[in-house]
C-alpha cells in the first residue's frame, strides 16, 4: 500500500499532567496539601517490616501520612488508600479471610482484624486467591498510585507493570479487576509511546489481542492522523472499526468475528488493500474533542496528557467509520457459513466442510487440494461412495453425516469442486442413508445451479419406467433419449445417470405412481404419458415388463390404456421411419448408363467417438418441440418437499422456555414450534405481533441454536422449516 510513512508525520510532544475533579491540572510537585508528605516507597526486591511482617519484595509505601490527592484540592489532606500507616493498630492471632473490605477500601480506614489479615496477605507472598478482592486491590492502588504519579525509572517501571500482569493472572477472573489493571497498563503504554517519538511512529496495534474498548495509544494514534489528514493503513483502521463500541460504529460482533477471527481479520484485509490501495482516509470534525485522561482505581487520582502546541485532539469514537463498517460487514457475512461450520473451539476449522465455506480470496487450502484430487479420482459418470466415508472425507472424525442440514452442506461443498450426489435433498430428493452417487458436473462452477422443469420431466419419466430399462440395460439409452427430447443440461443429464443407478429392481407401486400423477396438473399428463411411450419406441425394447411399466403409468395418470397402445403404434411407425435409411439400389460408382444414387449419409461423431444418428436426433427434437412447450410451466411454482423429522416440544397451552435467548425471541419461539413449517408470511405476521423485525428474529434465534446445538434450527425460505429434533435437548424446554 502507498501509505505516506509516519515517520513524516512530526507528532507533538506531550506532558502528563496529575488533577482531581476539583481543580485545573497541576503538575505533580505543586501539592497544594495542607500536611506534609513523609511517607516512603518500598522499591521492588527490599524488605520491610510493619508490625512484626516482613514484606520481602517491597512495592508498598509505608509512612505517616501520603495525600490522596497529589493535584491538591478538597482531598488534600485524605490518606491515601495504599499508605500502610504503622501507626495504627493491628490486631494479634490468625488472619480472618472471610472479611471483606467493601469498595474503595482505605488502610487507614479498615478495621485492625482487617489489617492484621492485609499484612499477612503482603508478607506470604501477595498472591493467595482465597482472600477477599479488596486486599489485592489495597496492594494494586500502591502500585497504580507509584506507576502514575510518581516518576519511577524506566528499570523499576518494568518490574512495576510486570507485577500487574502478574496480579492480572491471579485476578483477572474478576472483571473489575481485569478492568482497572487494564487501563493502567494501556495509560503507561500510551505515556511510554509519547515521550517516545519514534516509538509512536512506529507502534502498530495487534489485532490478535484487542480488548474491550479503545486503548489511549490508539485514540491518540488516530486523532492524530484524523487531525493531519494522513490515511490510515489496514492495521490502525482495522484495530480503530474493532474498538468501537457495536452502537457507535454499528458493526455488532456475530459468530463470524469471534469463531473465524484470523479468517475475518486476513479477509478485510485482502479487500481493504483493493479497496483503499493509498489507505482509509478518517475525517476530521472540528466540534470533536478528545480528553486523555486517567480515572484510576483507587480515589482521588486522576491523570490527563496534553500536547503543545495543539488545543484540540479529535475523538476518533465521534468521526465517521462507515465505509469501513461496510466492509467489514461484508466479510464478516460472507465467513458466517465457514464460523458455523468450523465450530465454538474451531474444532473442525481444518476440515474440509470448514474450508469449502471460505471466500475464494482466502484461497484453497491442503484439506481442500486433497479432497479434489480423491474426487477427481472416482470412476467416471458416476462413482458408488459409501456416506459414511463421503461424510468422513467432508466433516473429519469429529461429525455425523446422517443430519439433513449435514446432508445439504456436503452436497454444496461437492458443487463447490465441480460434482453433484445423489439422492440430494437440495434438489428434491430423499436424504441418504447409505451409499450416495458422486459424479462430475461440468456446469457447475462452484454454485448451486437450479435444475429445469425439464429435468424434473425426465426424472418422473424414469422414476416409472427406469428400473424396467435398467434391467434391461437400456438405461443408458433411456438417459440419451431424454437428454436430446428435454434438452438436458451436462449436468442434469449426469444427475439423471445417477437417479438411474439408485432405481430399485422392481417398478414404483401403484400407491407411488400416483404421488408423481399428483404433481402434473391433469392436462398435462397425457403429453407427459406419450412423451414416455416415445422414449420407449426410440431407444427399441418393448417386452411384456415394459408394457405392464407403461400401463402402471397410464392407469396412474387416469388415462384409457387405447391411448397408451394408439400411442406405441405411432412410436414404432415413426422410429421406423427415421431410423431408416436411403435404400442403395446401386452403389455411386458410374457403371454405365443409368442414375447414380447419393451415397448414404454420413453419421457425425461426437468428440467422445459415439456416432450420432443427426437425422434420427432431427427427428426426435421436432417430435418433442410441442412438448416441451407444454411441460414449460409445470413446475413454474413447485416447491421441493423435503423430509424433516420433527417432534412436538410443548403441548398446546403450555409454556415453554429456552435458557440464554432473548425473552421476546423465546416467546416467537414457543409460537413457531408448534408446527415445522410456516410460510415465509406466516411467521412474519407472527414476529410482528410480538414487536420483533422478523430478519433479526430470525437470526437471534439461529445464533442461540448455533451456541446451543451448534446447529441452524431454522432454515430460512418459504416455507420456513423448523428442525424440531433439536429442541428436545434445548436448555429450559419442556418436557
Amino acid at each position: 500500500m502507498d501509505v505516506p510513512p509516519a515517520a513524516h508525520m512530526q507528532f507533538p510532544r506531550s506532558q502528563c499532567m496529575i488533577g482531581n475533579d476539583d481543580a485545573e491540572f497541576v503538575p505533580y510537585g505543586q501539592s497544594r496539601s495542607r500536611k506534609k508528605d513523609d511517607a516512603g516507597w518500598v522499591p521492588p526486591g527490599v524488605s520491610v517490616t510493619v508490625h512484626g511482617f516482613e514484606i520481602t519484595s517491597g512495592m508498598v509505601y509505608v509512612g505517616n501520612f501520603l495525600t490522596a490527592a497529589p493535584a491538591g484540592g478538597w482531598n488534600a489532606d485524605t490518606p491515601a488508600a495504599c499508605l500502610i500507616r504503622p501507626s495504627l493498630k493491628v490486631a494479634s492471632g490468625p488472619p480472618q479471610t472471610n472479611s471483606d473490605l467493601g469498595y474503595w477500601p482505605s488502610y487507614t480506614d479498615i478495621t485492625p482484624n482487617q489489617r492484621l489479615t492485609y499484612l499477612h496477605w503482603l508478607a506470604s507472598g501477595k498472591s493467595d486467591t482465597g482472600y477477599p478482592l479488596g486486599y489485592p486491590f489495597l496492594y494494586f492502588y500502591g502500585l497504580e498510585r507509584r506507576l502514575v504519579a510518581d516518576t519511577p525509572s524506566t528499570t523499576e517501571e518494568a518490574l512495576l507493570v510486570a507485577e500487574v500482569e502478574r496480579l492480572r493472572s491471579l485476578f483477572g477472573n474478576n472483571g473489575s479487576f481485569a478492568s482497572y489493571s487494564t487501563e493502567l497498563l494501556n495509560f503507561i503504554q500510551m505515556r511510554r509511546a509519547l515521550t517516545d517519538t519514534q516509538g509512536l511512529e512506529t507502534w502498530k496495534p495487534d489485532l490478535s489481542a484487542l480488548g474491550d474498548g479503545m486503548s489511549p495509544l490508539l485514540r491518540v494514534k488516530l486523532s492524530l492522523h484524523a487531525l493531519r489528514g494522513i490515511p490510515l493503513d489496514f492495521d490502525l483502521a482495522m484495530a480503530g472499526i474493532l474498538s468501537l463500541p457495536p452502537h457507535l460504529s454499528g458493526l455488532w460482533t456475530r459468530i463470524a468475528m469471534t469463531r473465524a477471527r484470523p479468517e475475518f481479520i486476513e479477509l478485510t484485509r485482502h479487500r481493504f488493500n483493493q479497496k483503499y490501495p493509498h489507505g482509509f482516509r478518517l475525517r476530521d470534525k472540528k466540534d470533536s474533542r478528545l480528553a486523555l485522561t486517567y480515572r484510576s482505581a483507587s480515589q482521588y487520582l486522576h491523570a490527563s496528557v496534553m500536547f503543545d502546541g495543539l488545543d484540540r485532539l479529535p475523538d476518533p469514537t465521534q468521526l465517521t467509520w462507515t465505509k469501513m463498517t461496510k466492509l467489514c460487514e461484508g466479510a464478516r457475512e460472507d465467513l458466517t457459513p465457514f464460523a458455523k461450520v468450523a465450530g465454538k473451539e474451531r474444532e473442525r476449522a481444518d476440515s474440509v466442510a470448514a474450508a469449502l465455506m471460505l471466500p475464494p480470496e482466502l484461497g484453497e487450502g491442503e484439506a481442500v487440494r486433497a479432497f479434489r484430487t480423491w474426487l477427481n479420482g472416482l470412476p467416471r459418470p458416476v462413482a458408488d461412495v459409501p456416506l459414511k466415508e463421503l461424510g468422513l472425507r467432508c466433516f473429519g472424525a469429529g461429525k455425523q453425516a446422517a443430519g439433513l442440514r449435514q446432508t445439504r452442506d456436503m452436497s454444496a461443498m461437492l458443487m463447490r469442486l465441480g460434482y453433484g450426489m445423489e439422492p440430494d435433498p437440495t434438489h428434491g430428493g430423499d436424504k441418504p442413508s447409505a451409499d450416495v452417487m458422486l459424479f462430475y458436473a461440468s456446469d457447475a462452477k462452484g454454485v448451486i445451479i437450479p435444475l429445469s422443469a425439464n429435468f424434473h420431466t425426465a426424472a418422473l419419466i424414469m422414476a416409472a419406467i427406469g428400473p424396467i430399462a435398467k434391467n434391461l440395460t437400456l438405461g443408458t439409452n433411456l438417459v440419451e433419449d431424454l437428454t436430446i427430447r428435454l434438452r438436458l443440461t451436462p449436468h442434469e443429464t449426469a444427475r439423471l445417470t445417477a437417479r438411474l443407478r439408485l432405481l430399485p429392481e422392481r417398478l414404483p407401486t401403484p400407491g407411488r405412481l400416483k404421488a408423481i400423477a399428483g404433481t402434473i396438473e391433469p392436462a398435462q399428463r397425457s403429453t407427459v404419458a406419450a412423451l414416455a411411450v416415445s422414449a420407449v419406441a426410440t431407444i427399441g425394447e418393448i417386452n411384456r415388463s415394459m408394457m405392464v411399466a407403461l400401463e402402471r403409468l397410464y392407469e396412474a395418470f387416469s388415462l384409457d390404456r387405447r391411448e397408451l397402445y394408439a400411442a406405441l403404434h405411432r412410436g414404432a411407425a415413426a422410429t421406423a421411419s427415421y431410423a431408416s435409411e436411403p435404400v442403395m439400389v446401386e452403389d455411386g460408382k458410374p457403371q454405365g448408363r443409368g442414375h447414380r444414387i447419393p451415397s448414404p449419409p454420413s453419421k457425425a461423431k461426437s468428440q467422445d467417438g459415439i456416432a450420432i444418428d443427426m437425422v434420427k436426433v432431427g427427428a426426435i427434437l421436432r417430435e418433442t418441440k410441442e412438448v416441451e412447450e407444454i411441460l414449460a410451466p409445470i413446475y413454474e411454482d413447485e416447491v421441493p418437499e423435503i423430509p424433516i423429522s420433527a417432534a412436538a416440544v410443548c403441548a398446546s397451552g403450555q409454556e415453554t422456555s429456552f435458557a440464554g435467548l432473548g425473552a421476546e425471541q423465546a416467546r416467537l419461539l414457543e409460537v413457531l414450534v408448534s408446527q415445522s413449517e410456516w410460510t415465509r408470511s406466516g411467521f412474519e405476521v407472527k414476529a410482528h405481533e410480538l414487536g420483533l423485525m422478523p430478519d433479526g428474529a430470525l437470526e437471534a434465534i439461529n445464533e442461540w441454536a448455533y451456541d446451543t446445538f451448534d446447529e441452524e434450527l431454522i432454515e430460512d425460505g418459504d416455507p420456513l422449516i423448523i428442525n424440531m429434533a433439536l429442541l428436545a435437548d434445548a436448555p429450559g424446554a419442556a418436557p
